[in-house]
Order: C-alpha cells, then structure tokens, then sequence
C-alpha cells in the first residue's frame, strides 16, 4: 500500500447543508423515495454522513463488503486478516461464498468473505451486528461447512489416493459489534484466540481454530486511549464514526485514507448511497427478527423448565402429604384398637 500524508478536513472537503443533499437526491424518485421510507433514526445518519458531520459504520453489510471487496482490495483485506490472526498472510485464492445446503428451510450456509492463503487454510471471516446466542456451536457449523467443501473437493481430486492428511486448517473469524452474554465475563478482553485442547496436555492437530472479536469491548477499553498497533488501528476503522477519532487514525496510519477517501466519495453521489443503506436495513431488520426468535426461543424453554420444576415439586409436596396421611392413619387405626 501507497503511503499517503493526509487529514480528515481534506478527505470530507466542505460541509453540505441537508437540505441540499436533499434536493439532490430528490432528482431520483426511487432514491428519495428509500429515504422516505427510512425510520428517522437512519434518515438522521444518512443526513449526518453526506453532510459532512460524521463518517459511515464500516460494520454495515454493504459498506463492509465494498470496502473489503477482494477483487479491488486484496492487499487491504491481507492487512485487516494479519492484524487479527497476528501473523503475515497472503491471500492466493477468493472462494464463493454460498456453502451446503442446510436441511432447515432449505437455506444455505451463506459466508461474509472466504479465502484461502498461502498455506493452503481457510480463512472465513464474519461481520455480526449482534451476536447471537450461542456464537461458538453457529461458528462450529460455518466450520464444519468449510471443511466438508474441502473433504469433497480433494476427495474428487486425488480419488483413492485422498487421505485425510490432505485437508487444510479452518480459521473462523467473527466480528460482533454487540457482543453476546458469554464475554461478559471478561470486560477488558475483546479478542479470543480458541482451538481443540486436551486435559491431558496430549498434542494433536486439529483442523479448526476459532477467533471472536468484540468490537464493544474494545470501544470500551479503549476510551480515551492513543491507536498504538495495527489492529487497534484497523479495530479503530470499524467501530468508530467520530471524524475526530478517523483524523487521529490517518495520521498515524496512512495507509487508511485511502479507505476513507474511498467512503466519503458517497457524499457526492447519495442516490447511490441510498441503495446501499436500504441494504444494510434490510440487514439488520433479518438480524433483528432472527435475535427475537432467539431469544423468544430461550425465554420459552426457561419457562418449560420452570414449570416442570414447578410441577416436580408439586408432585414431590403431594407424595410427602400422602405419606403423612399415611402414617397418621395407621397411628389412628393404633389408637382405635387401644
């Protein structure tokens, strides 16, 4: 990457008043018309955005998977892979990203961005805006997923000279903006690195290895902190809008404003910016649905739970009260005799 000596003021150029961008983007009806239907809140970023007052999620879908496209900007996307699995790599292969077909509804295993490196593993590397309920047993099914593409590809390769030695290791990376209730635990601590271990202490490689990014957890620690590394820097990239806080990030680390000329490009052109939008609320609407139904989910099995308790020790007092009745009528029958 083109080292580059270059601040916010000259990336985001003049303030545009609203009502101007709004009058430009009235001369598209379609345009116009997704603003209008935008809940205020989006209306009121948009606005902030292509005026100049504030900069756009790098997290959101469409804008994640612009920035990142790996047929313009592989290098970008080797740098943003180096920082998190702390080691240099090179991407030599773009994998599509549609996987098996699940036998739930018929859907697919749909991945965020996967490539393969230099030494032959896969990297899949995933955007959340909230993390769901139980990450680790979704991320195992993404890696079961690619390791079975890997199994059927090789196995119609090499045919009865296949042996499981052949296989790759997969990496799964997943970046949540809302971290989910397992990391609450630990407040300070915004990336895990996890593979297979053995109580034992026996050695043996596995073909899995799992990395959560907490991208709150990190807002969080680093509050009032100077960008010192690269990952903080590319971290900084994705979770902050604050021109402030961007002008800081460019001018320690150059090489992002290219990444940011890029975005504030859209500040010219909101009828286009305005499609992206719609994306990324349609997005989090299917997000947002899906965290309910989780969520709905957990709440209904806890109440199963409960009342199955409830009942257990209903029936346990009915069983104790039937017993006393018991043995108070044979003490009666005692006396009766007497």
């Amino acid at each position: 990457m083109v080292k580059n000596t270059c601040n916010i003021t000259r990336l985001t150029g003049s303030q545009t008043p609203p009502a101007e961008t709004l009058d430009q983007l009235k001369k598209h009806p379609v345009s116009y018309g997704l603003y209008q239907n935008f809940p205020a809140k989006y209306q009121k970023e948009f606005l902030d955005f292509c005026s100049g007052e504030k900069s756009i999620s790098l997290c959101y879908d469409a804008v994640f998977h612009y920035v990142f496209d790996t047929n313009r900007h592989r290098d970008r996307v080797e740098h943003l892979l180096s920082a998190l699995l702390n080691q240099k790599v090179h991407i030599i292969d773009v994998l599509p990203r549609e996987g098996t077909q699940m036998a739930e509804m018929g859907s697919e295993v749909v991945v965020d961005l996967l490539v393969r490196l230099e030494d032959r593993s896969l990297v899949n590397l995933e955007i959340q805006k909230y993390g769901y309920k139980f990450p680790a047993m979704r991320m195992d099914c993404y890696c079961a997923d690619l390791i079975m593409r890997e199994y059927n590809r090789l196995h119609n390769k090499y045919k009865e000279k296949f042996t499981y030695q052949k296989l790759h290791p997969v990496i799964a990376i997943v970046l949540m903006e809302k971290s989910s209730s397992e990391f609450n635990n630990f407040p300070d601590v915004y990336i895990h690195h996890g593979n297979t271990t053995w109580d034992s202490g026996l050695t043996l490689p596995s073909l899995t290895r799992q990395v959560y990014v907490c991208l709150d957890k990190f807002s969080n620690v680093m509050q009032n902190k100077d960008i010192r590394t690269e990952l903080e820097a590319w971290l900084t990239a994705l979770t902050t809008q604050s021109l402030a806080r961007i002008d800081e990030l460019i001018r320690k680390f150059p090489d992002f404003a290219a990444i940011y000329r890029e975005i504030f490009e859209f500040r010219t052109r909101p009828e286009e910016l305005i499609h992206m939008y719609s994306e990324v609320l349609a997005v989090a609407d299917r997000n947002m649905d899906r965290m309910m139904i989780d969520e709905m989910r957990e709440e209904i099995d806890n109440l199963s739970r409960e009342m199955k308790r409830s009942l257990a020790d209903k029936d346990a007092a009915l069983v104790k009260q039937q017993n006393l009745i018991k043995e108070l009528t044979a003490k009666l029958a005692e006396f009766e005799k007497k």
